[in-house]
């Protein structure tokens, strides 16, 4: 099969490689689709902390059809199309016993550990499977696994109904966490320095939009989500919270990116800080919501890109091109 293969960091090329074949609980799933995010870019680039060997097939936002399944496997059978769960979860120690498989002290997940969806096939555990509801194209289809990433991060930030909300960055986690919390209740204000991207986020609900926190703050927010990862921004949000407010981290950073805070500014203001890291069973609440059209998710896609492009794919992703680039690795 061919594959997109960064053989070293900075380094893609179109591959042939060996066709996967299921183990006993895993399905081979014929990728159509595939969103590419920030972790692409980091792993082409050589500084995504989980990547711990090159060569590796990137790719983890997909859909595709199931044309093979190992005897163990139960929950899906030849011929239906699935979106995946890109974590890789042992399901036996105490925190995947407990639920936050997450939060797996074994875990890894595709496209980093495990070979990805940029690749014609790709072999998944079974169990990870999300079949698709009839009723949802097959180009928001590779939308599912980053819908599923903000529900987790909204379940995280805990209630929002008739709360004012600060949403900081509209790229495609911003709008889809605008969109959820709008839906959800909340008074959603979105700050972007980049015209283009701000000029959207109304048509995902959002009340006011901004270049700057200081051009809209007045008396600041009860939660600020960062879907940024930038340094100054999460300090720019922690400053604008109100007291008891929430700050919730779901932006992807550099590992070494830190910034300056007062703890007691935290005690002082009793403010909860959230991380949210990756999907906690959430997607086939995220199928759901895109087949039922509940948020304008096909307005974050222009045309996709072939596999052959897929380098050029990661650089539009990396330069902001358009709001959320994807590649078609087989034709609907």
């Amino acid at each position: 099969m061919k594959a997109a293969l960064v053989t070293k960091p900075g380094e893609l090329s179109i591959e042939n490689v060996p066709d996967p074949a299921p183990r006993d609980h895993e399905v081979v799933v014929e990728v159509g689709g595939c969103g590419i995010c920030g972790t692409d870019v980091h792993v082409f680039d050589g500084d995504y902390p989980a990547v711990r060997e090159y060569p590796v097939i990137p790719g983890h936002e997909f859909w595709g059809t199931v044309v093979a399944a190992g005897p163990a496997v139960r929950t899906v059978r030849a011929g239906q199309r699935v979106a995946v769960d890109p974590m890789d979860y042992c399901d036996a120690c105490a925190n995947c016993r407990a639920g936050w498989t997450n939060m797996c002290v074994n875990g890894g997940g595709l496209g980093t550990t495990a070979p990805g969806a940029l690749a014609e096939y790709v072999a998944v555990n079974g169990a990870r499977c999300e079949p698709l509801p009839d009723g949802l194209a097959a180009a928001l289809a590779s939308l599912v696994e980053p819908l599923s990433c903000v529900l987790h991060g909204l379940d995280r930030a805990g209630p929002v109904l008739g709360e004012d909300v600060l949403v900081l960055g509209s790229g495609p986690i911003g709008l889809l966490l605008t969109a959820l919390a709008a839906a959800a209740g909340a008074r959603v204000d979105v700050v972007d320095p980049r015209a283009d991207r701000r000029a959207v986020a109304p048509e995902f609900g959002a009340r006011r939009v901004a270049g700057s926190i200081e051009e809209i703050a007045e008396g600041g927010w009860a939660v600020v989500a960062d879907c940024t990862g930038h340094p100054d921004a999460v300090a720019g949000g922690l400053a604008h919270l109100r007291r008891t407010g929430r700050l919730v981290l779901l932006g992807i950073g550099g590992a070494s990116a830190t910034f300056p805070f007062a703890p007691f500014d935290v005690v002082a203001r009793e403010l909860t800080i959230v991380g949210v890291n990756s999907v906690r069973h959430t997607f086939g609440r995220a199928a759901a919501l895109l087949a039922a059209g509940t948020i304008p998710a096909g307005r974050l896609h222009g045309p996709p890109l072939p596999l052959a492009e897929t380098a050029a794919a990661i650089e539009a992703t990396r330069r902001g091109v358009g709001l959320k680039t994807r590649v078609e690795v087989k034709p609907a």
